[in-house]
């Protein structure tokens, strides 16, 4: 069997399910067209158990158990979530009393799925093609490859949960195994036991990924949710039982200047909308799914800010409590029930207790990863290489990768913990702020589906890149990027160049997005006020081929094909 042969046997095939029946091309394959219609399974529960599953997880839960790791009261940390929605790890300097900051960061977050979410409901179409249509077919390359490295410090993260959670399991139903000596050296950064829980983590969640496709997992989803509130009620509810309280909830004021108060609040902001704001850019992968186009919109601007507060203040009260009877502050729950474990094995409760706390947030942690993480990015990487990548291969090539970056090395300590999270908004708000400013305002809505699949449609614009794009988002970017570098630990800059870091996510949204639109009204690109869609009267549809070729400038500056593809 030649090359050849091997390649033809990869790609992906095409199925006889409307659009799916489209030919696999170079740009395009059944997972990247529009979504058929009886895969348009997800109803208002389905979305509401979507973004619970993204706020109820223990990403949320670290959110504020972290700032009791870095020297917060109970308190203090309560007030810095509950008002100002933020994760810095000096804001413990700041409880302040403005009543503005509450919870904005998640508002922001969600606002931004519901703008980014609107490709998925109206056109059935995914991220990726949402950043081909603003950075074009080569241009969106970049985006794509932006957020799939984002989700790989989550995915990793995530997994480790996953593997401490198999740890607990085992724990509670082997003695032996909570007593397993550790033969890995301390430069790992992970012991054996630790090590056996996150392998059996992969074993258990890559037939999940592969067998379950997405227009299914809703039903699970909704399971979770209920599985993933027991479970946090629960552990919240024994440790202030235990403890016979929530431990110390007073929180002194503290002195500071207005001008530092205001930069502080603006940057909890900005953490908390930068963390959430991947998932939130790239939701219309998943709002493609929808019964209706109103299904996820309720679910989109609610759910995120309620579920993500209350878990947060859930690892604070929890936190608190368990440092009291412990003796010692456990941010992480995960190596917090760990603890409880080595101190209480002999009594029964705890082993139960810890037993099934162990199944809730392995459960927790498999479909976080499923919706936010790895699927999410398997569409992505199916983008990529259409012709033989598709969403499932590409889960499954993004879930093996994610192993490989060591991320059990993320939760060593709270304040590494807490710089990764709050570091996204730098390069995802331009990004997200481009991606609204063309769906909504430059295209009013409109696209020429066919030609998102075609080098010679409208999309090409310059060599597959809108230059507008790309100038737009490194403009609204690069301020940020001095004070980025001080805050993972680089060399100090002027405090003028951090507190442009500090306000980064607003600073970089409108930039690049006022700037966008701005070079768009001066260079109009080609084919703006058309909705061209994809036709299948005639057949079957074989899209990434045109008529002719435009000599110069942006591609397809000449009046468009009306529909970009050649029928078979």
């Amino acid at each position: 069997m030649g090359i050849r042969s091997v390649l033809e046997a990869l790609e992906v095939k095409p199925t006889d399910d409307e659009y799916e029946s489209i030919a696999t091309s170079r740009w395009g394959n059944k997972d990247v067209y529009p979504i058929p219609r009886d895969k348009r399974t997800y109803g208002w529960l389905s979305f509401y158990a979507y973004w619970g599953t993204c706020g109820m997880s223990l990403s949320s839960w670290t959110i504020g158990s972290s700032l009791i790791g870095i020297g917060l009261t109970a308190g203090q940390a309560c007030g810095v979530v509950v008002r100002h929605a933020c994760s810095a790890p000096y804001l413990y300097l700041t409880h302040v009393t403005d009543p503005e900051g509450h919870v904005v960061g998640c508002v922001i977050a969600s606002l931004s799925s519901y703008l980014n979410g609107a490709a998925g409901t109206i056109h059935r179409l995914g991220y990726g093609t949402l950043a081909r249509a603003a950075f074009g077919l080569w241009g969106a390359y970049f985006v794509v490859m932006l957020n799939v490295f984002q989700s790989f410090v989550f995915y990793g993260t995530q997994m480790c949960f996953g593997g401490m959670a198999f740890v607990l399991i085992l724990n509670a139903v082997f003695p032996a195994f909570l007593h397993m000596a550790n033969t890995l050296p301390e430069s790992a950064g992970i012991t054996t036991p630790q090590l056996t829980g996150f392998v059996l983590f992969i074993f258990l969640y890559i037939p999940v990924i592969y067998f379950v496709p997405p227009h299914q997992i809703q039903r699970f989803l909704v399971a979770n949710l209920l599985i993933s509130s027991a479970t946090l009620f629960g552990i919240m509810g024994w440790a202030v039982h235990a403890n016979g309280g929530a431990g110390n909830l007073v929180s002194p004021p503290v002195v500071m200047s207005k001008s530092q108060v205001g930069f502080m609040m603006v940057h909890g902001i900005t953490s908390v909308a930068g963390t959430y704001t991947g998932g939130s850019e790239r939701v219309s992968d998943w709002t493609r799914y929808a019964k209706h186009r109103n299904s996820p919109t309720l679910a989109q601007l609610t759910a995120l800010p309620v579920t993500v507060t209350l878990v947060a203040l859930i690892g604070i009260v929890t936190t608190s409590a368990c440092a009291e009877m412990l003796g010692q502050v456990e941010w992480n729950p995960m190596m917090m029930l760990q603890t409880i474990q080595v101190r209480y094995y002999t009594a029964a409760a705890c082993r139960a207790g810890t037993f099934f706390a162990g199944v809730g947030l392995l459960s927790v942690t498999v479909f976080i990863n499923y919706t936010q993480n790895c699927v999410s990015s398997g569409m992505d990487v199916a983008m990529l290489a259409p012709r033989y990548v598709s969403r499932r291969r590409g889960s499954v090539i993004f879930a093996l990768l994610g192993v490989l970056a060591n991320p059990w090395r993320f939760l060593t300590q709270a304040t590494t913990f807490i710089t990764v999270l709050s570091s996204f908004g730098v390069f995802m708000s331009p990004a997200a702020a481009v991606l609204v400013v063309d769906f909504w305002l430059v295209r009013r809505t409109q696209w020429n589906i066919p030609d998102l699949y075609s080098p010679e449609g409208i999309y090409w614009f310059w060599n597959g890149v809108n230059w507008r794009a790309l100038l737009s988002y490194l403009l609204g970017m690069i301020w940020a990027l001095p004070g980025f570098i001080m805050a993972v630990g680089g060399l100090p800059v002027a405090e003028g160049w951090y507190r442009v870091y500090q306000i980064s996510f607003f600073l970089g949204y409108g930039v690049s997005g006022g700037l966008y639109y701005l070079l768009n009204l001066l260079f109009p690109p080609p084919g703006l006020g058309e909705q061209v869609d994809i036709d299948f009267l005639q057949g079957p549809v074989v899209l990434g081929v045109a008529a002719s070729r435009p000599s110069s400038g942006d591609r397809g500056s000449e009046k468009p094909a009306r529909l970009a593809g050649e029928k078979v």
